[in-house]
């Protein structure tokens, strides 16, 4: 009985030759690497190679400028040196520097070029607002493959609304993503300084459901000017 309990306990692990199950640690690893190199491939193999498997609507709205990816605070400050361009104003020019390359490097139906007739400061020549405290926002929809959102009803159609020939987003056309996202400017012409201002942006179609808790159908940003000079001369005469 003892010797049979014995061979049994060794054949699940081996302490001479440190076996579980009759392998050593690097047979182990050899075929866990083979076991993961082989879900891959089925995963490759499977998944579609123009779009996304699952694209959800839930984050369908995003802005620019974000200079970390973590945080939505927009801080601009008065205080700064002005020989060096705002980092808002390089983000921007960098994230138009590649939406609009397409344009010029990649052969594609001229009908999905989305321009902005009349953008008023919103421009690369006045930095976006960002050096007189008129900062601009870039809201724009995020690409959701074959959606087309439905006009509701009840709404001002001529603010911040976007035309459905802009739509739909359907994937990328010989491995490249020549579509572009759909945006409108949100400019902030009065901004008191040294205020927090929270902004939360939403979207407005008949099939997108909007929740604020989850935060689907819209995305929040916070503006602050920061102005040392005038906040102490508001601590001094008492002013908020």
């Amino acid at each position: 009985m003892e010797s049979t309990l014995s061979a049994f306990i060794d054949a699940i692990y081996n302490s001479k030759r440190r076996e579980f199950l009759g392998r050593d640690g690097a047979r182990w690893d050899k075929l866990k690497c083979g076991f993961f190199c082989t879900m891959l491939t089925i995963f490759m193999a499977l998944s579609p190679r123009d779009r996304p498997r699952y694209h959800p609507e839930s984050s369908c709205l995003g802005f620019r400028p974000q200079l970390d990816i973590e945080k939505n605070l927009i801080l601009i400050d008065k205080t700064a040196s002005r020989n060096e361009l705002d980092p808002y104003v390089k983000s921007l020019n960098q994230y138009f520097r590649v939406y609009y390359w397409k344009h010029d490097n990649i052969d594609f139906n001229q009908t999905k070029k989305f321009t902005i007739s009349n953008p008023g400061d919103c421009t690369a020549q006045n930095q976006y607002g960002y050096a007189n405290g008129k900062p601009c926002i870039f809201v724009k929809m995020n690409k959701i493959v074959g959606f087309v959102p439905k006009p509701e009803n009840g709404h001002d159609n001529n603010c911040g609304s976007l035309e459905i020939k802009w739509f739909p987003y359907e994937g990328k056309k010989e491995r490249q993503d020549v579509y572009q996202a759909p945006y409108v400017w949100v400019q902030f012409n009065e901004v008191k300084s040294n205020v927090l201002i929270n902004v939360m942006c939403r979207i407005f179609a008949a099939n997108i459901n909007f929740d604020r808790k989850s935060s689907r159908a819209l995305t929040r940003f916070q503006i602050y000017i920061k102005d040392i000079a005038k906040s102490k001369l508001s601590s001094k005469t008492g002013e908020i």
